[in-house]
């Protein structure tokens, strides 16, 4: 399939959409500087590739459940609105168009979360229940994605879609303030029990971190798989991964321009 000739023109324009050829030996390095150049660009939106802002990020929900242990969890995170995806700094690639796996590495400075909870169980030796609003920070963030995915026909035109993901993390320092702790119980209000669960829940973040490490991965993995889904959905691969014959049009039409 020859790359759209229209698409082509715009794009040799445009310097953050860096171009990899599949068949080139330093594939993962292209691939790399190319995901380290878009994603500022795409965070403010790209009308005319009809690209939404991803900045913020909104997810409809993230469930964490944990059934055991010091930490006992039920319930969700919804109508999240997450900001820092854009500041995200590839670390490594890895892709194999044979096997269509993708792996990479990504660290983030921050993310910046804000949703509502519904939440029951207990932290430690503290019970937790409400609902209500949430502010969650997540900072010195490293993540390991591992990805498999498929290539289909979408419009007529080649796309990347990920099927599946994995993601190993790790947070170097958490903070997080959950409204109505209790459901305004009076009682516990008067004596400021859910600032004190707030409290106590910041001063051990880490181990309660490392406890919730399973729901936090699949929490990372369905951001990460949204945003490149909704991203590469609007971004055929005759852009940005091309063939020797579409690479060698590419390079032919830039020459006449």
């Amino acid at each position: 399939m020859k790359p759209d000739r229209l698409f082509l023109k715009h794009l040799s324009h445009t310097s953050w959409l860096k171009v990899c050829r599949r068949s080139d030996p330093e594939l993962n390095q292209c691939m790399s500087d190319l995901l380290l150049d878009m994603f500022p660009y795409l965070a403010a939106g790209v009308p005319e590739l009809n690209i939404e802002s991803f900045e913020p990020l909104h997810l409809d929900k993230v469930s964490i459940s944990k059934g055991h242990g010091p930490i006992v969890l039920t319930g969700s995170l919804f109508d999240m609105e997450v900001f820092g995806p854009s500041n995200s700094t590839p670390t490594y690639t890895d892709m194999n168009l044979t096997e269509h796996k993708w792996n990479f590495g990504v660290n983030l400075p921050m993310l910046d979360i804000k949703s509502r909870y519904n939440m029951k169980g207990h932290i430690l030796v503290l019970p937790l229940v409400g609902h209500g609003n949430c502010e969650l920070k997540l900072y010195d963030i490293k993540t390991k994605v591992h990805t498999n995915f498929s290539m289909p026909i979408k419009n007529g035109r080649e796309i990347l879609s990920v099927d599946q993901m994995k993601v190993q993390f790790s947070v170097g320092h958490m903070r997080i303030k959950l409204y109505n702790l209790f459901n305004g119980n009076k009682v516990l209000g008067k004596y400021n029990y859910g600032e004190t669960v707030n409290n106590f829940i910041n001063k051990n973040a880490m181990e309660i971190i490392q406890e919730l490490e399973e729901s936090i991965n699949q929490s990372m993995a369905d951001i990460f798989i949204h945003l490149l889904n909704n991203i590469f959905a609007k971004l055929p691969t005759d852009l940005w991964l091309l063939s020797d014959e579409q690479f060698v049009e590419y390079e032919r039409r830039k020459q006449s321009e």
